[in-house]
């Protein structure tokens, strides 16, 4: 399948086009078919779309080349039809701006690590203490994000697969927070997504670890054991009186979906509070990335994909769809093949830019820090698919630094 984006003017009859709305916008049986005749044409051209998806390999002809004499852009599979960059002012991409900003998201991101790690190791024996750090580190945050102008993306963070817990919940709290902000919610709001997202696992610090981080298959026991977690997460708050009730019901709903198909309940729908969405639904990416047990991860835009197939059962669509805004079609972490055939890894996206992210392109013989970033939006070339970790040799793998967990930060 080749999946290629269109303008209605490059539309002929005998293209194989996929419509970007949902039927009840379009008279057609099908959202993917052959345009058969001049009619149906016509149609697609009245439906106000700016773009759809052309499949050139089931099309009996070519697509045309753009007005304006641009390539046009490859989407990824089963990804939802991103919408249109919009044109904007270029001032040239800042390669030293933007490696400054790279070191800085990691210096950030570690001493997150380190702040989250010592607050949750005080709430044994300085309750209040540890609880007021965690609720800082959010705040101060929360403070940064009401301040910066304009749209906001993340960086790619490369972390040694330690403290599995503590690197989860900054993943949820990071990324939440970012959603948080697109929904225009106050600064306050926004700190009480991010508390939440810190705080969602936080029954996990009463599983015994050979269970919470074991590599290999679970029991049918030690699954039970770990389903406990949102109950005894609800509990260990409720002692603490730790927060606002809205931020324990995460804690302890945070795996209910809207299917009723979740735990520990099994609520469906309106039962479940919009917060806890939110933070489930994050959760549940981030879970993907970096399965439990004997499952096998799935790339960051795999992971996009199987979001948007269960939009409409498990998640709320609407925050699916933010959450694709957010990390683009191409999420940081996902390996590219660009159009010259060149490898590459994403480093960091913006919502304004879905298919146009910053990459790092693997360079034979040369190690990744001494090789220059690429911001797509000026060069000539396309990411025309996506790759599996397997599909890379060693030495690919290596200058990647693929034996490392994918972690977020504001790319500020």
């Amino acid at each position: 399948m080749a999946l290629v984006e269109a303008s209605i003017e490059q539309l002929r009859v005998g293209h194989y086009v996929h419509l970007p709305v949902g039927w009840q916008q379009h008279p057609f049986l099908f959202n993917a078919f052959k345009i058969k005749d001049q009619q149906q044409l016509d149609i697609i051209r009245h439906l106000d779309l700016a773009l759809l998806t052309v499949d050139t390999d089931k099309s009996d002809l070519p697509l045309a080349p753009l007005l304006h004499g641009e390539p046009a852009v490859v989407a990824a599979p089963d990804a939802p039809p991103p919408d249109p960059e919009p044109l904007t002012a270029d001032t040239g991409f800042d390669e030293k701006h933007w490696r400054r900003s790279l070191r800085a998201a990691e210096k950030a991101y570690g001493q997150s690590m380190s702040d989250l790690r010592e607050a949750l190791g005080a709430l044994n024996l300085k309750p209040d203490e540890g609880l007021a750090n965690t609720a800082q580190l959010v705040r101060t945050l929360a403070a940064r994000l009401a301040q910066h102008e304009g749209p906001l993306g993340l960086h790619l963070i490369r972390t040694p697969h330690s403290d599995i817990l503590l690197q989860h919940s900054l993943n949820v709290a990071f990324i939440a927070m970012l959603m948080a902000r697109e929904l225009e919610m106050s600064p306050l709001a926004v700190e009480e997504v991010g508390l939440a997202g810190l705080i969602h696992d936080i029954g996990e610090l009463r599983i015994p670890s050979q269970i919470s981080q074991k590599r290999g298959e679970l029991t049918r026991a030690e699954q039970n054991y770990l389903n406990m977690h949102p109950q005894y997460g609800l509990e260990m708050l409720n002692q603490l009186q730790a927060f606002e009730p809205r931020v324990r019901q995460v804690a302890h709903l945070h795996h209910e979906r809207l299917d009723g198909s979740g735990f520990p309940l099994g609520i469906k729908g309106g039962e479940i509070p919009p917060l806890v969405r939110l933070i489930g639904l994050v959760d549940y990416f981030d879970e993907l990335l970096h399965p439990r047990g004997a499952s096998q991860p799935v790339t960051p835009n795999q992971a996009i994909s199987l979001l948007y197939k269960l939009s409409q059962k498990k998640f709320e669509q609407s925050m699916v769809k933010l959450l694709i805004k957010l990390l683009g079609v191409y999420p940081p972490g996902t390996l590219v093949q660009l159009s010259d055939g060149a490898l590459a890894l994403v480093i960091s996206t913006e919502p304004t830019r879905p298919l146009s992210p910053k990459i790092l392109p693997f360079i034979k013989g040369q190690r990744a820090e001494g090789v220059s970033l690429i911001d797509l939006r000026e060069d000539g070339r396309t990411i025309t698919a996506s790759l599996k970790p397997e599909e890379l040799d060693e030495a690919q793998r290596h200058f990647f630094n693929l034996g490392r967990r994918c972690c977020y930060y504001f790319a500020f």
